[in-house]
This record gives structure tokens, C-alpha cells and sequence, in this order.
């Protein structure tokens, strides 16, 4: 017996379900006809070609025989880390504080991570964000948070 867990083939599959429960919800609605179109016409369309699409992700994925390989979770837990460090830390430091640290953290998931690019990248983001965010449109961001005496 042969793996036929791909990418292509779990991918191809999720299509399929995804759009097999839209088209169940969708009947309810009614489809009409291409003269007077009903309620339910787009989406029973799209439910249907969704359905196409990830039988032919699933048929694709079978002809190349290709095995899932599951990605390493290190990079995607310190992405991850650094939204939380954001949502957490922005409001107390303030953004001149928070910016670097989570864009820091955020680079060093990179296989390419540098320190010297990494901190250059963080000072040009904060700035930038900054001049977007708090300037330009006259967000109610702090720069120093209320932790640091702003």
C-alpha cells in the first residue's frame, strides 16, 4: 500500500469538502434559472466548481506520487510568538519599543536571519509605520507607552 497523502491530494480534498458544504447550504436558496437568476445560482456555481478544482489538486497529486512532509514548527512558533508580543506590548511600550522587538523576533524564523539586516529593517518598519500610521493617518498610536512614562 502506497502513500497517497500529499499535499496536493490533502489540499485537493479540503477543496472538495469545502465545497461540498456550500453547495448543501447553497440548495436551500433558490437557483433559478440563467434568465432570472436566483439567490442561490452563485453560490451552487461556485460550490460546483470548487468541487472541479480539487478533483482535478487531488488527480494531479496522485499522478506525481508525492509524500507530505510536515513543516518545522520553530519558525512559524516564533512568528507567532512576535504577533502575541505585539498585541501584548504595544499598548503599554508604545510603538518605538514594540516595532523593533517583534520585527526582530519575526526575521529570526529566516534560515537568512542577520543580525545587522534584521535591526536595520527594525529601525526602518518603526519609522516608517510611524509616519504612516501615527502621522499620516492620525491613528491614536503612542510612540512611548504608559509603562515607559508616555
Amino acid at each position: 500500500m502506497r502513500n497517497i497523502m500529499g499535499a496536493d491530494v490533502l489540499a485537493g480534498g479540503l477543496f472538495i469538502i469545502l465545497g461540498g458544504s456550500f453547495l448543501v447550504l447553497a440548495l436551500d436558496f433558490g437557483f433559478g434559472s440563467l434568465l432570472r437568476m436566483g439567490p442561490g445560482f452563485f453560490p451552487i456555481v461556485l460550490s460546483s466548481l470548487l468541487i472541479v478544482i480539487g478533483l482535478a489538486v487531488v488527480a494531479r497529486g496522485l499522478a506525481n506520487h508525492e509524500t507530505l512532509q510536515w513543516p518545522k514548527i520553530g519558525p512559524h512558533a516564533r512568528v507567532i510568538l512576535a504577533m502575541i508580543a505585539f498585541a501584548g506590548l504595544m499598548q503599554p511600550l508604545g510603538s518605538y519599543l514594540t516595532m523593533p522587538v517583534v520585527v526582530v523576533m519575526a526575521a529570526s524564523a529566516s534560515p537568512a536571519f542577520r543580525w545587522r539586516s534584521a535591526i536595520a529593517l527594525a529601525v526602518f518598519l518603526t519609522i516608517a509605520c510611524d509616519l504612516i500610521f501615527r502621522i499620516a493617518l492620525g491613528l491614536p498610536l503612542h510612540g512611548i507607552g504608559p509603562w515607559i512614562g508616555g
